[in-house]
């Protein structure tokens, strides 16, 4: 119904969303997505779904923390904590915020598709309105797959878990999580079967549900249950050294 309102097409909506640099986007909203974030309660609630989700202790690495305000709660929740984002801007609003609030975090600027931790680093990885926003979902997953911690039978140690709230059209097709849905859309943002991805990057999805406006908000949970392949690792860390060739 909106997409006919405003008289655009699926296709004309990739168009305008091609349109925006979403670094340069993000790094001049920083300060006043910030300053609105403190005062929206429900985009707290929303980002806040992961923390029953997670680990009672460990290493927690936070993907697109933004301006910090899950990350300020983990980083008081758990002893170490890490932070990556694109935006530059972000970071400096999340180290501002961390630093009022005296709570050690590592924070880095870097490429969800290419995690500059080794693998089996992190006990859970936490990603809130980060995924749509990445124009390969499967390589980030893949990633994240990779730096989660591989379980050990011995120990009766599970996997790490990648714990993930995100925007998605809505499983019964009703008209306001759909629109709401096609508007993530309209500025750039990917809808994704999130469930599919972490399957195909060799995730066990172990919970799964809608809630929010329509049901366009997505709490999807997957846990590592089997070792990565050391071909696998090989083949990021070769990637990673034609990146660093290409940059130079």
């Amino acid at each position: 119904m909106l997409r006919r309102v405003l008289g655009l097409r699926r296709k004309e909506v990739r168009l305008v969303s091609q349109l925006f640099n979403l670094n340069a986007f993000y790094d001049r909203l920083a300060p006043a997505y910030a300053a609105a974030m403190d005062l929206a309660p429900v985009w707290r609630r929303y980002t806040e779904a992961v923390l029953p989700h997670l680990p009672d202790s460990g290493m927690v690495l936070e993907v697109g923390p933004g301006p910090g305000l899950l990350l300020a709660r983990l980083s008081a929740r758990y002893p170490l904590v890490a932070g990556l984002d694109r935006s530059s801007g972000m970071l400096r609003q999340a180290g501002r915020r961390l630093g009022r609030a005296r709570l050690p975090v590592r924070l880095s600027r870097g490429d969800a598709t290419l995690l500059p931790y080794a693998s089996g680093s992190f006990d859970a990885v936490a990603m809130t309105f980060t995924l749509s926003a990445i124009p390969d979902g499967l390589a980030a997953v893949r990633e994240i797959a990779r730096v989660l911690r591989n379980p050990d039978p011995d120990r009766k140690q599970p996997g790490g878990v990648l714990v993930l709230v995100d925007a998605g059209y809505p499983g019964d097709g009703n008209r306001i999580g759909t629109g709401l849905a096609w508007l993530w859309e309209l500025f750039g943002d990917h809808m994704r079967d999130e469930a599919a991805l972490m399957e195909e990057a060799g995730l066990e999805v172990i919970t799964r549900r809608e809630f929010g406006a329509g049901d366009s908000i997505r709490l999807v949970v997957g846990q590592k249950r089997r070792i990565m392949r050391e071909a696998y690792d090989a083949g990021v860390s070769s990637a990673r050294c034609s990146s660093r060739r290409e940059t130079k």
